[in-house]
C-alpha cells in the first residue's frame, strides 16, 4: 500500500487560495508516495489530519514570525504569516511526538527547528558577509555545496560526502539551545548549519535547501524518496496510527 504523505500548502493572500509549489507533489508521487496537501486552517484541526497521515512534508514559504520564536527581529520587505507559524508549529509538535516521519524542507526546516526551542537567524548575510550566497535575490534561488556528515541519513541519501543544492532561504539555524533534540548533519562553505536529524525515535529530518527543485521528468530526489520509503515502512510494519498514539 503506497503510504500518505501530508504536504502543507501556503495561503497567498493575494490570490484568496490555499496553493502549494508542483515540486513538493511530483517528487512525493514519484517516489511511490500519495501526496495530500494539507492547508493551513484552525489550529484544531492539526491532529485530525495528522490521524489519516504516515508522514508529513513541511514546505518552504515565508519568513517565520519573530513573536513565534527566538533570535530573529522582523526584515523590511520580507512577509510574514503568524497563524501559518502556529498551525505548523502545532503540527510538527504533534506530529514529532506520535514518532510520524517528518521532513521539513527550507522554512519547514526552520519550524521543525524553531518549535523545539532552538533560535533562528534573521538574515544570514548579516552573518556570513555574504560568503555564501543563500539566496540570490527575493525572485531568485542560490546553488552552493554542502558537506554532509559521515554516515549521516542525508550522507546516507544522496551517497557522497559533498552535494551541491538549490537553496531560497536568508533566514538560518542558530546556535542549538541546550538539550536541543537535532544534531547538525551539513554545513555549508561558510560553517553554517544546512540539515539537522532528529536524535531521539522517530525519522525527522530538516534541509534548508530544496530538493524539490527543479521540477520535470527527472528522477525524483534521493532524500525525498527515502522519506517516502520510511513512511511505507513505518505504514507497512502496523506503527501505531497517530490517532493510537494520542489516546
Amino acid at each position: 500500500m503506497k503510504p500518505r504523505l501530508g504536504i502543507t500548502a501556503r495561503f497567498r493572500s493575494g490570490l484568496e487560495s490555499h496553493s502549494i509549489h508542483r515540486g513538493y507533489v511530483e517528487h512525493v508521487a514519484r517516489s511511490g508516495g500519495i501526496p495530500l496537501v494539507v492547508p493551513c486552517v484552525d489550529e484544531a484541526l492539526c491532529e485530525p489530519y495528522l490521524a489519516g497521515l504516515d508522514g508529513l512534508l513541511l514546505t518552504g514559504g515565508e519568513d517565520i514570525d519573530p513573536d513565534h520564536c527566538t533570535g530573529t527581529t522582523r526584515q523590511p520587505g520580507y512577509t510574514y504569516q503568524p497563524a501559518r507559524d502556529v498551525f505548523e508549529f502545532r503540527l510538527a509538535h504533534a506530529a514529532l511526538a506520535a514518532g510520524l516521519p517528518v521532513l521539513g524542507i527550507c522554512r519547514g526546516c526552520q519550524v521543525l527547528y524553531a518549535a523545539t526551542g532552538n533560535p533562528l537567524i534573521s538574515h544570514i548575510p548579516d552573518v556570513n558577509g555574504g560568503r555564501v550566497a543563500h539566496r540570490t535575490s527575493l525572485t531568485e534561488t542560490s546553488l552552493h555545496d554542502v558537506t554532509l556528515a559521515e554516515g549521516s541519513t542525508v550522507a546516507r541519501a544522496y551517497g557522497r560526502p559533498t552535494v551541491t543544492v538549490t537553496s531560497y532561504h536568508h533566514q538560518g539555524l542558530g546556535p542549538a539551545a541546550a538539550h536541543s533534540p537535532w544534531r547538525v548533519t551539513a554545513r555549508s562553505d561558510d560553517d553554517l548549519p544546512e540539515a539537522i536529524e532528529h536524535v531521539g525515535a522517530g525519522w525527522a529530518v530538516g534541509v534548508l535547501w530544496h530538493p524539490e527543485l527543479p521540477t520535470g521528468p527527472d528522477v525524483p530526489d534521493p532524500l525525498i524518496s527515502l522519506f517516502v520509503a520510511v513512511a511505507a515502512e513505518h505504514a507497512a510494519a502496523g506503527e501505531p496510527s497517530y490517532a493510537l498514539a494520542r489516546r
